[in-house]
């Protein structure tokens, strides 16, 4: 390996670290954050019994520390989506077991039949012209005997789901685009269609 690949590689395995310690400190924030913020409420609640001037500060902080234990839970949800993506961050315990969630067969039959729908939409004249792909993707996702890649499971709920990188739901983007992303997912089964 070249000096410069090996930076790059080393580079790399540091981003994945940075990016594991700020989920570690993320869900301490979350979990700090809403247990004040339980005491708070709590707290709150006990005044109202015992000195009622300390109910509405109580409420009040419980309510905005309750708050920022949300916040830090939505970017903890929204790290792990994100690095989903990566292959390499699979290395995460967290990040793996999100994306193997997108590869269980219950999750795999939704987008088979959304699949499906879109496929035989008679109104979609755009989509006409890849019926036949759609269709042989969602028999793979329907079929039992075939293991899916959590990375290509997570490829194809975002294909499915995500209106600004999806060539299935970006109407300006060509038909051969979609078949390619298609093929990418299909490469993730394990095993040859029969």
């Amino acid at each position: 390996m070249t000096g410069s690949a090996a930076d790059a590689v080393s580079m790399y395995a540091r981003a994945v670290d940075e990016a594991r310690s700020r989920l570690v400190q993320l869900h301490r924030d979350e979990q700090q954050q809403i247990a004040v913020a339980a005491v708070a409420l709590t707290a709150a609640l006990a005044a109202t019994a015992l000195y009622e001037p300390l109910v509405v500060p109580l409420f009040a902080g419980g309510l905005a520390i309750g708050a920022l234990g949300v916040r830090a839970l939505w970017r903890h949800w929204d790290l792990v989506d994100r690095l989903a993506d990566d292959r390499d961050a699979y290395g995460i315990p967290e990040v793996r077991a999100y994306a193997a969630r997108e590869a269980q067969m219950d999750r795999r039959l939704l987008h088979a039949a959304q699949l499906r729908a879109w496929a035989h939409e008679p109104t979609n004249a755009r989509l006409a012209d890849v019926t036949d792909e759609l269709d042989r993707l969602a028999c793979a996702l329907e079929d039992r005997e075939r293991e899916l890649d959590p990375a290509s499971a997570i490829a194809c709920r975002r294909l499915i789901s995500d209106a600004t990188a999806s060539p299935l739901l970006d109407e300006a983007r060509p038909p051969d685009e979609l078949r390619a992303a298609i093929e990418r997912i299909l490469d993730g089964f394990d095993t040859p269609p029969r």
